[in-house]
């Protein structure tokens, strides 16, 4: 029951706001996704959100026709507040990058994940779609959720990819 009423609120949050649909038009020129999350808590039942999400990005990526490469998890606010470095390795020509912002607390446990699609441009970002996920209550109820909800809210963003690639 917990789980419904947790999808059940990400599912019908408004989208009213532009960052919340991305146009083909908007999505094109793009051949990669560069993934990766960033923790801002050691709560592992938030970070494990993570994983299942660069799994479904991958899965998502590839069925748009995109390369992908996960960069993985990296804390912040514990010393450390600096992306991971893209490797030189690539071979994106024009990537996206997706990044994933995550906190946590626990008793009472909450949670919180951010998604960011940007490409980066020499004055910054220039993001092209945002959304976010929130839920309190049982920790596997928390990361299920939130990790499968936002995972079905990319699905959309890499339609507009595939059919504007």
């Amino acid at each position: 029951m917990r789980f419904a009423l947790l999808f059940l609120a990400l599912s019908l949050s408004p989208a009213t706001a532009q960052e919340r649909v991305l146009t083909p038009e908007r999505a094109s020129g793009y051949d990669g996704i560069i993934s990766q999350c960033v923790t801002l808590t050691r709560e592992s039942f938030a970070n494990d959100m993570c994983a299942p999400l660069a799994t479904s990005v991958a899965g998502m990526a590839s069925k748009a026709g995109l390369k992908h490469r996960h960069l993985g998890l990296t804390e912040w606010g514990f010393g450390t507040d600096a992306f991971p470095p893209t490797p030189d390795d690539m071979d994106f020509i024009a990537p996206l990058n997706l990044t994933f912002y995550i906190r946590a607390t626990a008793g009472p446990n909450s949670g919180m994940i951010w998604a960011s699609l940007y490409r980066e441009v020499p004055e910054g970002r220039l993001v092209l779609w945002e959304d976010s996920g929130i839920g309190a209550g049982e920790q596997s109820v928390i990361r299920d959720g939130l990790s499968t909800g936002l995972a079905r809210k990319l699905e959309p963003v890499f339609d507009a990819l595939g059919e504007a690639n």
